[in-house]
This record gives structure tokens, sequence and C-alpha cells, in this order.
């Protein structure tokens, strides 16, 4: 085995993070989810590339790296997402950056205000409305494009396996 082949899912995350950065500087609307997904299949692309350079081993071998690629590939682009999204969503990290940026700080009914259950549960709707993640018909909410979803179910299998239960707060 080469040492390139060790660096292959590496490579590829360098790819996803580059592509990202990229397509949300140059999206229109600088949409964050979508610059994710590009820089996703930016990385799945330069995986590919650089996969076609091992050569000289078995099928068997060179499936196998492959399959073991992309597994590794699939768990950096998880962390790098989430690692993104922390900074967006988490209500801790969002309450600090809010307080850093008023200056003179809150008080306890204006960070209430920005973050009573109803305002927290609008903008999250709109989010998943405007990413067109859910739809709306006669005031009801539906699931609209099913790729979070299917992230969503992925995230509960993988908690499954590696937790043997659905959610780390379920006893």
């Amino acid at each position: 085995m080469d040492y390139f082949d060790i660096f292959i899912p590496l490579i590829a995350i360098a790819g996803n993070i580059t592509g990202q950065i990229f397509s949300y500087k140059c999206l229109p609307g600088k949409k964050l989810l979508k610059s994710e997904y590009s820089g996703f299949l930016c990385g799945l692309i330069v995986l590919a590339v650089c996969q076609a350079f091992v050569h000289g081993e078995p099928a068997v071998e060179r499936l196998s790296l492959i399959f073991v690629n992309l597994i590794i590939y699939g768990c950096l682009s998880y962390c790098y997402f989430n690692f993104i999204n922390m900074g967006e969503t988490a209500r801790r990290i969002r309450l600090l950056r809010e307080l850093y940026d008023s200056g003179l700080g809150l008080n306890r009914e204006e960070i209430l205000s920005r973050y009573n259950a109803e305002v927290v549960v609008d903008l999250r709707m709109r989010r998943l409305l405007n990413n067109h993640q859910i739809i709306s018909r006669a005031g009801r909410y539906y699931v609209g494009s099913p790729v979070m979803l299917l992230i969503a179910k992925a995230i509960v299998l993988a908690k499954l396996v590696v937790l043997g239960k659905k959610s780390e707060f379920e006893r």
C-alpha cells in the first residue's frame, strides 16, 4: 500500500472545504446549506479522482480502499458540516455572539424576547421553508425535500450503532 492511499480522505475533505467556501462566496444569496452540499460534492469528485490514481493492487484491495475511504470521507464531512452549523444554529454559541456583539450586554428580558419558544420555532420553520425541506399547504406542514430527512435517519442509525439507542438522551 502506498502512503498516498492513506491521505486520500484528507485530500478529499480539503476539496470539500475549498468547494464549500468557494461556492458560499460565489452563490447568489449566499445559501449556507447549498454551499455545504456543493462542498461535499467537490470532495467526492476529489476522492474519485484520487482513487483513479490508485493502481497496481488487486481489484479486491482497491474496492476495499474505495469503501474505507468513502466511510472516512463521510465521517470527516459530517464533522465539518456540524462544525459549520454549530455556529449558525447552536443557541449557546449564538447567544454568546449576540452578547459580544451588543457591546453593552443584554438584560434577561432582551434575551428572552429573542429566544422565546415561538420565536425559535418560527425561525426554524422559516429556515426549513426557505430551504424547501418542508412545504406548507392549507396551514399544514409536510416534508418537502427528503435530503435532510435522510440525513436525520442516517444520524439515528449511527446513534443506534454507536450508542445502542436512538438518542444520547434515552435511558
